[in-house]
């Protein structure tokens, strides 16, 4: 009887996701963004976060006047699937009618995006630990290295130089960060009465640096560096929704 109620409460579940997937559609079809939202974020907790979620969240919050939450939930799902045409829309969008900045992407960080961080990742320990069996099995047995074992080594070899660059994008990609509040000044010293430089808004994407006294150093999409509040700043690394700022925050 429990196996029965067992595999009942699977197929309930199952059902569930697509449904509440079509119910949050339907709100944002009809105009209703915060019952979009609500929908689509209450899935995202139950279920998990995807890079299609994030995608329509991000589409929601956009249309909400978020910027900040929405640039965060676009740039996370191209961490997860970079080539996700919600995201890449949004983003494009973003940049043009919404003013949004956005530093251009490097040539490692573009190669990065064509697999993912996940599977750089695994193409690079592959190729490591290849290349390292490869050399010291034979060692080890005091064998000389056969031709199968010089293919081994030369195809993980190759694995691992072609996995670094990759890696390197990813991390790159990864460490950026997305102004949350509007109207934020880039100072020349981490202090709280240091020289404002020049302002970014909310929405803005930039790449970040060192952190002291509170605060980490950024450079803007238009190259230029200075300081900036951390509290003031969302990374773009992380598997979960944007913090939402209008709640206080636990100490």
């Amino acid at each position: 009887m429990s196996r029965h109620l067992s595999l009942l409460a699977l197929w309930v579940l199952g059902a569930t996701a697509p449904l509440q997937a079509g119910v949050g559609e339907a709100a944002y079809e009809r105009g209703d963004y915060v019952g979009a939202l609500q929908t689509w974020r209450a899935q995202a907790e139950q279920d998990g976060v995807t890079a299609e979620l994030l995608s329509a969240i991000g589409n929601a919050e956009w249309k909400l006047g978020h910027k900040g939450r929405a640039m965060v939930c676009w740039e996370r799902a191209l961490l997860l699937s970079p080539r996700d045409p919600v995201a890449q829309a949004g983003i494009k969008h973003a940049q043009g009618a919404g003013g949004t900045d956005r530093p251009t992407q490097t040539w490692s960080e573009n190669y990065a995006a064509f697999l993912g961080a996940d599977i750089w990742l695994i193409l690079g320990a592959l190729g490591f630990w290849g290349t390292l069996l490869a050399v010291l099995v034979p060692k080890l047995r005091r064998l000389p290295m056969g031709d199968w074992t010089q293919r081994v080594l030369i195809t993980s070899a190759t694995l691992f130089a072609l996995s670094i660059p990759g890696l390197y994008g990813a991390y790159t990609l990864a460490s950026r960060a997305v102004v949350r509040r509007t109207e934020v000044a880039v100072k020349l010293t981490p202090t709280v009465l240091g020289e404002a430089l020049n302002g970014t808004a909310e929405g803005d994407v930039v790449r970040t640096g060192r952190k002291l006294n509170g605060h980490t150093y950024v450079t803007s999409a238009d190259g230029k560096g200075g300081w900036m509040k951390s509290t003031e700043l969302e990374p773009i690394w992380g598997g979960a929704l944007p913090v939402n700022l209008d709640q206080p925050q636990a100490p």
